[in-house]
This record gives C-alpha cells, sequence and structure tokens, in this order.
C-alpha cells in the first residue's frame, strides 16, 4: 500500500469552498479556554464534544494553547448555513451567519484536527450549494436498523453537513391504531423515532418520514382486514410472495373513503412520532391505479386526475398538522398539464438512478415555480456491492443539473430493493459523494475522492482499499449481483445480463484482489491499535495502513464489506459455473464436487451474514436472506447444466 500522507486540507469532506493555507499549527484549550457568542445549545455542545476529543489524556500537553471562538453574525456569508473559519496558532474563530453555520464550521474543525490534536492554519470560507441536502434510507424492505445505528448513521451525516435524514416506511413502524401491521423487532417503534427524531435535531438534521400510501402497500393491503381496500386485491399473503412481487406491491383503491381513512389513521400515528415540518407523501409507481376495479371510471384522463386528488388530499391532511408535503417526480411527469394541480408548497423529488434518467426534466419541474430537489442513488439495492461508477456518475450528473436548472435541493437515496441484502458498509462511497457533491458541486470524484474517504470513514491512510473497492464493483453495474445470486441456476442461464467468460473472469480477479487488500487493512488496524500512538499517523516508517484512531463504526464496516466482497466472488463464480454450461464448455466447471464445495462456502458466508446483520439490525427480515441463501446453495448442488 502507499504511504502518501495527504495535507488535513486534502482530506476535507465535502471541501469547502475557498481555503487559504498558513504555515504553523494550533491546539485549543479546553472549554474554560472559549468563548461563545452562539444562544444555541447544539452549538455549545458540539464545541464541547470537540474540545473533550482533543483534551483527553491520551493527548500530548501543550503550554500555550489557542482560545476558540465561535459567534453568530448574519453577514458572515451569503448563505445562512455559511461559515468563516480562521484558524492561528493561539486563535480560533468560527463565524456563522447562523447557528447551523457555526456548527458546520465546528464540523470541518473536528475534521482537520490530527490524532494528536493539531490543527493547521489557514482561512476558509464556506457555503452550501444547496439548501435541501439530504439522504433517504430505506428502512423497510428487510432491513430495519438499531437506534444505535440511526444514530451513528446521523452523526456521520452532521460530519457532512446533512440536514435532512428520511425514512422510508411501506409498513416497517409500530402504527397504534394496528400493531398487526408491524411487530416491534420488525419496525421502528414510535419512541425509537421520537429519540432518534431528538438526536437529529441536536445535530441540525431534520428527520423526515417518507410514507408509501399509495403504490407499494404490499403488506398492508395483502392482509385480510385490508385487502378490500387494494385496487386490484392481494390472493396470497405477504409472507408468500417472491421479492420481485412484494417490490411491485399493490396500490391503495383511491375512490374509497375507507381506503382513505387508512392512510389517514397511517399519517396520524406517523406524525405522532415525527416532529419536523416536512413530510414525503411518495405516491410513486401506483402500477395498478386504475387497472383492477376501477378500470372503466378512471378510463383516459380520469387516471390522473384521481392521482392528483389523492395527493392532495395526502397533502391537506399533512399541512393540517403543520408539515409542508414532497412527492416522487414519477407520475406527474408524464401528465405535465396537472402540475399547475400540486399545492404550491410540495417539493418534487425528481428521481432516476441510470445513465438513461431524466436529468434535464429537472429544468420543467423548477420552470413551474415548485421547489425542485434532484434524487440520485447509491446503486445498491439488488447487488452484493454497490455499482461504485454508476452511482458517481449518477449523482455528479443530477447535481450538476440541479445547480445548471436553480434545483432546491439533492436528496441522494439508499434503497434496499429484494430483501435489503446490500449492507450499509457499501453504501458509503456514494452516501459521501452525494453529501459532498450536495454541499460543493464541484466536489473532486474518483481518485482524490477514495483517498478522502478511506481516510474519512475507516481511518485507512492509503486508499487502496477504496480503489480495489471501486474496481470490485464494476460487476454490479452490468449486472445484479445478488439477484443472480438467489435465483434457481437455470433462470440466471437465460439471463440477459450474464456477463461472458471473459468478463467473469476478469471481474473474479478484482474481487479476490478486494479480499487480499481488504485482509491487509484489517490486519493493519490490529497491528495500529497495538502499536503506541507516538509510532502512528504520520510516521511514513509505520507499517500500519490506518489512522491511530478509527472513526466510529470502522470495525463493523470492515466486518460488511468483506462480507460483500465475498459474496461478490461467489455470485461470480456461480455465474462462471453457469456460463461454462451455457457455453457448453464445464464438465469439469460443473462437478458435483466443485458445486458442492462452492454452496459449503455460501453456507458459511451465510452465517457470518447473519452475524453482522444483527450486529447494525433488527431481526425484521434476516430469516427471509437466509432462506434464499439456503436455497440457492441446495439449487446449486443439483444443478448439472
Amino acid at each position: 500500500m502507499s504511504s502518501r500522507n495527504p495535507s488535513p486540507f486534502d482530506r476535507l469532506l465535502p471541501r469547502p469552498r475557498t481555503i487559504i493555507p498558513a504555515a504553523g499549527t494550533a491546539r485549543p484549550g479546553d472549554m474554560s479556554h472559549a468563548i461563545i457568542d452562539c444562544d444555541d445549545g447544539r452549538v455549545r455542545r458540539a464545541l464541547a464534544d470537540w474540545l473533550s476529543t482533543i483534551n483527553s489524556p491520551a493527548a500530548p500537553a501543550r503550554s500555550r494553547r489557542a482560545t476558540v471562538s465561535v459567534a453568530v453574525d448574519g453577514v458572515a456569508s451569503s448563505s445562512p448555513e455559511g461559515y468563516r473559519l480562521a484558524i492561528a496558532p493561539q486563535q480560533i474563530d468560527v463565524v456563522g451567519a447562523s447557528p447551523a453555520g457555526c456548527f458546520y464550521g465546528l464540523q470541518t474543525l473536528r475534521q482537520l484536527t490530527t490524532a494528536t490534536g493539531e490543527i493547521p492554519c489557514g482561512t476558509i470560507h464556506d457555503q452550501p450549494q444547496f439548501a435541501l441536502r439530504g439522504l433517504l434510507h430505506d428502512v423497510t424492505r428487510g432491513k430495519v436498523p438499531t437506534l444505535p445505528t440511526l444514530r451513528l448513521l446521523a452523526d456521520r451525516l452532521a460530519s457532512l453537513k446533512i440536514n435532512q435524514l428520511q425514512l422510508y416506511i411501506e409498513h416497517a413502524f409500530v402504527f397504534a391504531f394496528d400493531a398487526a401491521i408491524c411487530p416491534p423487532d420488525s419496525g421502528l417503534t414510535p419512541d425509537e423515532v421520537r429519540a432518534l427524531d431528538a438526536y437529529c435535531r441536536d445535530r441540525f438534521i431534520e428527520l423526515v418520514p417518507a410514507l408509501a400510501n399509495l403504490g407499494h402497500m404490499g403488506r398492508v393491503l395483502s392482509m385480510p382486514s385490508y385487502r378490500h381496500l387494494a385496487e386490484i386485491e392481494a390472493t396470497r399473503s405477504w409472507e408468500e410472495m417472491t421479492w420481485p412481487e412484494r417490490m411491485r406491491g399493490f396500490t391503495l383503491d383511491v375512490t374509497n373513503p375507507e381506503a382513505q381513512r387508512l392512510v389517514e389513521r397511517m399519517w396520524n400515528d406517523v406524525l405522532d412520532a415525527f416532529s419536523g415540518p416536512v413530510v414525503n407523501i411518495c405516491g410513486d409507481e401506483p402500477w395498478d391505479l386504475g387497472q383492477g376495479k376501477n378500470r372503466e371510471r378512471l378510463a383516459g384522463d380520469a387516471k390522473a386526475e384521481a392521482y392528483v386528488q389523492h395527493l392532495r388530499r395526502v397533502h391537506d391532511f399533512c399541512a393540517a398538522r403543520g408539515r409542508r408535503t414532497q412527492l416522487w417526480s414519477d407520475v406527474i411527469r408524464n401528465y405535465p398539464h396537472l402540475l399547475s394541480r400540486l399545492p404550491r408548497e410540495s417539493a418534487v423529488l425528481h428521481w432516476g438512478y441510470d445513465d438513461r434518467s431524466d436529468y434535464e426534466g429537472t429544468a420543467r419541474f423548477v420552470a413551474t415555480g415548485l421547489p425542485t430537489v434532484v434524487c440520485p442513488g447509491t446503486s445498491g439495492w439488488k447487488r452484493t456491492l454497490n455499482a461504485i461508477d454508476l452511482a458517481e456518475r449518477n449523482i455528479a450528473t443530477f447535481a450538476a443539473a440541479g445547480i445548471r436548472h436553480g434545483a432546491a435541493g439533492l436528496l441522494n437515496t439508499d434503497w434496499g430493493d429484494h430483501g435489503h441484502f446490500n449492507l450499509l458498509a457499501a453504501s458509503w462511497h456514494g452516501i459521501v459523494l452525494g453529501a459532498c457533491r450536495a454541499w460543493n458541486g464541484e466536489h473532486a470524484a474518483g481518485a482524490a475522492f477514495d483517498a478522502a474517504l478511506a481516510r474519512w470513514a475507516w481511518g485507512w491512510v492509503s486508499a487502496d482499499p477504496v480503489t480495489a473497492l471501486r474496481a470490485a464493483s464494476r460487476t454490479a453495474e452490468r449486472c445484479e449481483t445478488w439477484r443472480l445470486l438467489w435465483l434457481p441456476a437455470r433462470q440466471v442461464a437465460g439471463d440477459p445480463s450474464l456477463p461472458t467468460s471473459g468478463e467473469l473472469e476478469e471481474e473474479q480477479s478484482a474481487a479476490r484482489a478486494l479480499q487480499s487488500v481488504l485482509s491487509a487493512a484489517a490486519a493493519g488496524a490490529d497491528h495500529s491499535r497495538r502499536e503506541p500512538s507516538s509510532a502512528r499517523d504520520g510516521d511514513p516508517g509505520t507499517p500500519s495502513c490506518v489512522c491511530a484512531v478509527q472513526p466510529p463504526g470502522a470495525g463493523q464496516d470492515a466486518t460488511e464489506l468483506a462480507l460483500a466482497a465475498g459474496f461478490t466472488e461467489l455470485a461470480l463464480e456461480k455465474m462462471a459455473m453457469i456460463r461454462a454450461a451455457v457455453d457448453g464448455t464445464g464438465n469439469a466447471v460443473l462437478s458435483a464436487t466443485r458445486r458442492n464445495e462452492w454452496a459449503n462456502r455460501l453456507g458459511f458466508a451465510a452465517r457470518e451474514y447473519e452475524a453482522a446483520w444483527h450486529g447494525r439490525n433488527k431481526a425484521s427480515g434476516v430469516a427471509d436472506i437466509m432462506r434464499a441463501l439456503a436455497d440457492a446453495a441446495d439449487d446449486m448442488r443439483r444443478f448439472a447444466g
């Protein structure tokens, strides 16, 4: 691994707009040395927390310590969330245009602080590109994070200057009006949401519910007590459905007053738990709308009219409780003549997740006067490892379109289709890049970003693990690796996305290289924990490849990344065996010994995955994942080409 030790300014995520380095370093004193002219407890707590880490017993003493001054000055920046940061050997000044600006200036200071408490001198002028900078995290497709996991997520997002966290819910919330919809071990309880809500507010983050209340209501509308409220009624239980069937879900009968009351009861419980001023009423992908019992009634333009009326009813219900609404763009963009019918204060969430996305369609929504938010994605769903290059292009192109056309914000999305197999650690590349482009639209991508991310997220001095991660992820752009891993082999054999033998050979090599690099990084982390601090972090002679202090959550992330790499290799090996059968070249490759050995390794990996799942999540959908992996192993043992 390379041993280049970058400047602390190079490591900043997101990178500030203007950085003027200066000679020297500063090391601040404790809270008794601080001067605070900001009447906001959140800023005072952030300052105290940062100073407590600098002045820990492990930090070296210094005779002269810098005074830290934190103040609000409305003219410090043209943006209310902007700040000015000046660092001199004996004086550090954080001046925010608002308390939020002060908080963000302190986040920059925290990132600049080395393990020994030293901060490079210089001046920073900074402000955000977009007013709304968010992440939507799927908590309903199988994986429900525990409260500690969500708090870790909030801490990391706050460091990245994100100001909105959305939790996407179809049914994974413990509703008071009907406890049968979701048991506590499979969803978020109201008390957990309230605790997270307060935790986010302390970090200048709005916690937003994104509640499906038209399409994607498969779990609720498949229950016997609610089946009659669907446009096309379910004939099987949720548990009997495949993941693709669950993803398609069921659509509400918008003409039924009882269905409308169900939506209001759902929202009533959700709004009692989430205190923020913004809610996402979704409205996306109502596949069955007007296709079932209302086929004649909602023919022609009547379907679009019914759609808008439903959204307005939900909006009015939430607005009556003091909330502003957001909604997805996919339906309304097909009916541009109805844009004027939307509530003027509703924000349109314009989404797309690949190179064919309607990026320039952003202009159409902005032109109507509706607040418009561009929504790329981390490209992890239905994959064992995120498609990093695809996500990078998607995020960068949407951010550029948003800037060009005057969008109000950028909401990055981290979905979990098909049981939410994809792991949080593998999404950090896309999550962090989305946050960086939301704050600074010109933030570098590629190798420079990889190097900064390696250190920020995992404490890796070398960028080699992230470079290897990117190389191994390229197969995920060509095919949905998780889907092909759990599907029966005979279905995979007929899948048009099945890579060629040459592609598979190259990608298997990349997956093996990733596992090797991750193993070296893990060994370096173990070595780092044993080394005295004076021999680490910046000493080019140190054999360790990690920083002296690893970020919170880095250990669990390392476990998850190793699992993602291992499952990627298993998926590729399965595809190689199937490709050999399709090409007629595989007697040796398809031997019973080879297939059994693969199935045994998959079983071992499944057990490790289950343990990792429980490290960050509730039980929720892990049983579905384990059944799918067991079925995949048994299916491959039987497959003979």
